[in-house]
């Protein structure tokens, strides 16, 4: 055993995210943690790796166990630079090298304390540490003068790099790592998934990246403050869940049944308990079993995923929908009006001193779907914040080096950027709704907004007030999907879409966007999400 987790609650002010927790971790396992957005995912890694210890209950650890945990964000450490921020995780590296190089300046005598220490520096090959870190970093695309530079610097993917590559050469045997393919191009998240299942050492990842989850051998999943434990890969939690979702749906379509009879015979017995002492004892033994039956009908989250559900009987279908999870709740327009060409690109070459990209040729009709494929820096972004600037008839950052951009008429666009503009992030969500509304001449009264928070699942009372900045990966992503709608847009482009959403998020996400009928430009590295939206493919 390389961890114990002992009864493990944790309170948000006066919420708890989950209570009660009691788990292990295995040397060698490789095990996804799930769940909705603001479940406390993120929140349970930090107090795993002993980051955060404000919790009730215990949490043991193997003697002598390093553990790693990755950042999504870093808000600290930006000002560092990728090679130090890699090297001050290695063990002892900074605080030995010290010591050598004191005593080779005359600055120490210590003789056997400077033997001791060559002689680990030699065993760890640290010598060439800072060789073996920088060739890493350069096979992700990252030069040395970069990795020398401010994390500050480097984009979302090659910030994920530098993650993977602290994980490298961190010497750690348990890996707690958030979201780690947010952001990676398909060859860095081919890379990820090929060391993770090469690793000897235990990892624990959060994410709902379904690549990803093919290749774990356990996922854990925190669902109404408590945890279920599904031996095998998503398919394997695909199966079990359909399995036991239907059992607890029965089990509550049972209880709530039993609850309807008790009430009728308390309603009765209340009616009947003045005639005889016999009723009295009658009616007070009918209450008691009501109000047991009551305080144990507690209506679970209930989610399958639907092609499990196309499988099931209708009657079992129809009792599922009646109490399922509720989802968010994507309205996309079906009425627009189908062919025309919306976007033209010709021959075009963009960059900035010289192209990242040229020759570039592809057109977009309504109804239609074309996927930008890419790795890191091959200009995909670029490209996007091009067709917003143009769109938005202001200049792009990038030169237009060569050939040309041309919109169709009345065009409406719809965008979904891997970051929130810097305006909103320090609006409270209510009024970078109200912002996104204005901006887009979309009239919005108060009541509309409360109405879209519930609708993505917001608390419109607690949520609405929370700066933008301060929200979840997920809840920021929720909130890039509303704006994302906003004015009924006849043409869809997307960033990365499916970061940082939750399952049943991302299959909503998929089922709207399967309804609209509107053109769609997106960017993602989720082949899932590829195999649906299906289209044409446009490779830079």
């Amino acid at each position: 055993m390389l961890l114990e987790a002992i009864n493990l609650s944790k309170a948000i002010g006066a919420r708890y995210l989950f209570q009660d927790l009691s788990f292990t971790i295995v040397a060698g396992d490789k095990i996804a943690l799930i769940g909705r957005n603001g479940y406390g995912k993120t929140t349970l890694l930090k107090m795993l790796s002993g980051e955060d210890h404000d919790f009730e209950g215990r949490i043991n650890t193997r003697r002598d166990t390093k553990i790693t945990l990755t950042k999504q964000e870093h808000i600290h450490d930006k000002q560092q630079s990728p090679l130090d921020y890699i090297l001050k995780d290695v063990p002892h590296f900074y605080e030995y090298q010290k010591i050598l190089n004191e005593y080779e300046q005359g600055l120490s005598t210590n003789i056997n304390h400077y033997l001791s220490t060559l002689e680990y520096f030699t065993d760890k090959k640290y010598f060439n540490l800072i060789d073996s870190v920088l060739s890493t970093l350069a096979d992700f695309h990252i030069s040395n003068e970069a990795a020398n530079q401010p994390l500050a610097n480097l984009s979302g993917g090659e910030k994920r790099y530098v993650e993977m590559t602290r994980m490298m050469f961190s010497q750690s045997q348990l890996f707690l790592v958030d979201e780690p393919t947010n952001h990676m191009d398909y060859q860095g998240k081919d890379r990820f998934i090929t060391w993770m299942r090469s690793l000897s050492e235990t990892i624990v990842v959060v994410t709902h990246d379904r690549d990803v989850l093919r290749h774990v051998n356990k996922i854990i999943e925190l669902k109404d403050q408590k945890i279920n434990i599904f031996k095998g890969n998503y398919d394997a939690y695909i199966a079990q869940n359909a399995t036991q979702t239907l059992s607890s749906v029965k089990l509550y379509s049972d209880q709530l049944h039993q609850l309807k009879e008790a009430k009728k015979r308390v309603e009765w017995g209340l009616e009947m308990r003045a005639k005889s002492k016999a009723w009295k004892i009658r009616y007070d033994h009918w209450l008691r079993d009501y109000e047991k039956i009551k305080a144990e009908t507690v209506k679970p989250s209930f989610w399958i995923d639907q092609n499990s559900v196309e499988a099931l009987d209708k009657k079992v279908v129809d009792s599922y929908q009646k109490f399922k999870e509720k989802n968010i709740k994507i309205n996309v327009s079906n009425e627009i009006k189908r062919g025309g060409e919306l976007l033209s690109v010709r021959n075009l070459a963009l960059g900035y001193q010289d192209p990242i990209f040229d020759n570039l040729n592809f057109t977009l009709n309504s109804s239609e779907r074309v996927f930008v494929k890419g790795k890191n820096g091959a200009g995909k972004s670029t490209l996007v914040k091009t067709l917003m600037a143009l769109a938005h008839e202001q200049t792009p950052k990038a030169l237009q080096i060569e050939g040309e951009i041309t919109f169709g008429n009345d065009i409406r666009i719809g965008e979904y950027q891997q970051e929130i503009h810097e305006d909103y992030l320090e609006l409270p969500l209510e009024e970078a709704i109200r912002a996104s509304y204005q901006k887009k001449q979309v009239p919005i009264d108060n009541h509309q907004v409360k109405s879209l928070l519930a609708q993505y699942l917001f608390n419109p009372i607690m949520d609405g007030q929370q700066r933008i900045a301060n929200l979840s990966g997920g809840q920021k992503a929720r909130f890039q999907l509303i704006k994302m709608f906003i004015g009924q847009p006849n043409f869809l482009i997307l960033d990365e879409p499916t970061n940082h959403l939750d399952l049943p998020s991302i299959e909503e996400l998929e089922n709207a966007l399967d309804t609209f009928t509107g053109g769609i430009l997106y960017i993602t590295h989720d082949t899932y999400f590829i195999d649906r939206m299906g289209g044409n493919v446009v490779e830079l």
